[in-house]
């Protein structure tokens, strides 16, 4: 018996030496832990605020993960038992369960895990692989928040909430209870969505009531990041023409390119920022404003994505048990009249040209075009009948523009002998081509003008055709996609500014355009450098659009065979030369009238030959 108290004591003592020494030791020996507050260094990461960097290399890395997903459970991360037993550690583990909303144009899967949107379907469209078309899947986006609490930043990613049945199929309420406050009141954050029965937006708020006792009343960052999937056929160009909008109160929308990395700090009330690719879009909003934001974006070099984004986005909850932070997404497509009807510009971000080629596309050619898409014709049809329109509206240019080339034709052989007259003297021989001209009753610029008229609408078609998601996967003859190139031939290799495919409207545009310049020539006289230039500028777009929109190349080579054929019906039944030349004669019998440009003009001219005659000679030195 004595024996047994005697081991006891002695284990005692001996655990009581053991532990002394272990504080002493920890006490001499401090941990090497960078935190000064020593207190989540062997914690999970799924209790801290995961930074910037971290979230791109996580999202980089599920995107091209191959492995199938984790099956639904609990949190796999060790957690000691003081984070477990906190408030927002009790939350930590649970099933990633998944909630779906669904109209006629979106479907959407929200995660229990973050209680936020993860997968977003576009219905309706589809990829040009034929797949369903989504802006971003589980896999590729991230939407959370951070909460400071104590010593500890906690993410709104790594919490899972819980579901709330309200009994409308169109809504989703997913909210974590806390327990009550010292008043007896629900501790609560609440996320709560709305999808109307049609549309591409989706209405959702972020609530905190009564958390003024848990988290530190003030502002924290909302992080959007996102890895854009490829959806068109052309992912060169998909990269190219991605780009970050973003809207202050009151003002027009500004962006920020994405070709390469680059990055911008937005320090004043922003509306809404919207993530752009070629034909779709999602945008993130606030019903009040977000106070300040981060954004940051760059083209992927990687297969089947085309760049990542990140959007740092400064909220105020101040813990308001009463008023939720209300925002709005948009989740579709780059259409102008959808976007439009939203009224908050984000129509503008649909790249239609600036300044008037902007808005010839908005007042004139877009409204057109959708009046013609209402009879739900083909688009090769309904582009056919848009450029006899256009050419129908513009004849009296054109009809001017082609009078004027045939008296220039007609006094050519008179101008080309001043010309060899004055050839000593080009002030002079300009003068008298000038007195020719009044007295002939013919304008110089009178062929050029009217072209120079024509030419908004020619650059506002030039952004419309690629711009128009209506043209997206439309078929037409050999082209699959007017929205895309058309190819008839597909190159084993790739030609430097011209590509690794033929394509057969822009060839035939540029015939076209050969064609329609050879007969210009001979109606006009037009010889020398001009005449070169006519042939050589087509040559010099065919790199430029065998890449470009088929309905592009196809309009010019329409735009091109009707200009054709109304110059054939002026020349053959409008023009006679012999009777302008009589014209002419007659005119050059008349008092000229000279108008204050040709006087002004003259006036110079006649200054200069004065000028130049007054002047000194120098004399040589004897």
């Amino acid at each position: 018996m004595s024996n047994n108290s005697t081991l006891d004591r002695n284990t005692l003592t001996g655990l009581f030496l053991m532990g002394l020494i272990l504080v002493l030791y920890s006490l001499w020996f401090p941990s090497n832990n960078p935190d000064p507050k020593g207190s989540t260094q062997g914690q999970s990461q799924d209790t801290l605020l995961v930074t910037k960097d971290t979230a791109e290399n996580t999202l980089l890395q599920n995107r091209n993960s191959k492995a199938s997903p984790t099956e639904a459970g609990t949190t796999t991360a060790a957690l000691d038992s003081s984070t477990l037993l906190s408030p927002f550690g009790q939350h930590l583990q649970g099933k990633n369960e998944i909630h779906t909303l669904r109209n006629r144009n979106l479907e959407l899967t929200f995660n229990a895990k973050g209680g936020a949107l993860q997968e977003a379907k576009v219905l309706g469209y589809k990829t040009y692989a034929g797949d369903s078309l989504e802006l971003f899947d589980g896999n590729s986006l991230r939407m959370s928040y951070a909460m400071i609490t104590g010593d500890k930043v906690w993410n709104s990613s790594q919490l899972y909430f819980q579901p709330v049945q309200d009994g409308d199929p169109r809504s989703l309420t997913l909210q974590i209870d806390f327990g009550l406050n010292k008043s007896g009141e629900k501790q609560q954050i609440i996320h709560r969505y709305r999808l109307d029965s049609a549309g591409y937006r989706l209405n959702f708020s972020v609530q905190f009531v009564n958390m003024e006792g848990l988290i530190r009343n003030d502002y924290t960052t909302m992080e959007w990041a996102c890895i854009a999937p490829a959806q068109e056929r052309d992912i060169s160009e998909e990269r190219r023409l991605m780009e970050v909008y973003y809207r202050f109160p009151g003002e027009d929308p500004d962006y920020m390119s994405m070709s390469s990395p680059n990055e911008e700090n937005l320090n004043n009330n922003l509306e809404w920022i919207s993530f752009r690719q070629k034909f779709f879009c999602a945008v993130l909003g606030a019903e009040d404003h977000f106070d300040r934001a981060q954004i940051k974006g760059e083209a992927s070099k990687e297969d089947g994505q085309t760049g990542m984004y990140n959007a740092e986005l400064t909220l105020d909850y101040r813990a308001n048990a009463t008023k939720p932070f209300a925002m709005w997404m948009y989740l579709g497509p780059n259409h102008f009249q959808t976007l439009k009807a939203l009224d908050c510009g984000l129509e503008k971000q649909i790249p239609l040209g600036w300044g008037i080629f902007g808005w010839v596309n908005r007042f004139i050619v877009i409204p057109v075009f959708n009046w013609l898409d209402s009879f739900q014709w083909n688009y090769g049809f309904i582009i056919l009948i848009l450029t006899l329109i256009i050419k129908i509206i513009l004849f009296p240019l054109t009809y001017k523009s082609l009078i004027s080339g045939a008296k220039m034709k007609v006094l050519k052989p008179e101008i080309d002998q001043l010309k060899e007259k004055f050839e000593k003297d080009p002030t002079r021989m300009q003068s008298e081509q000038m007195k020719l001209f009044q007295k002939a009753g013919v304008n110089p610029l009178g062929g050029c003008l009217p072209m120079l008229m024509q030419l908004p609408i020619l650059i506002a078609l030039f952004n419309f055709f690629p711009a128009s998601i209506e043209l997206r996967q439309q078929a037409f003859l050999w082209a699959d996609d007017l929205s895309s190139y058309d190819s008839i031939a597909d190159l084993p290799f790739s030609i430097p500014f011209y590509g690794a495919h033929v394509s057969l409207f822009t060839l035939l545009m540029t015939a076209s355009t050969l064609l329609y310049t050879r007969m210009s020539n001979q109606m006009s006289g037009v010889t020398g450098q001009m005449k070169v230039m006519g042939y050589v500028m087509p040559l010099m777009f065919i790199p430029v659009l065998n890449s470009y929109s088929a309905a592009l190349s196809y309009y010019y080579f329409l735009a091109n065979m009707v200009s054709f054929g109304q110059q054939w019906i002026v020349r053959r039944f409008f023009i006679n030369e012999d009777s302008l030349l009589k014209q002419i004669e007659e005119n050059k019998k008349k008092p000229v009238k000279k108008s204050g440009f040709q006087q002004k003009m003259e006036d110079l001219a006649r200054k200069a030959r004065e000028s130049r005659n007054a002047a000194p000679t120098r004399k040589s030195k004897s």
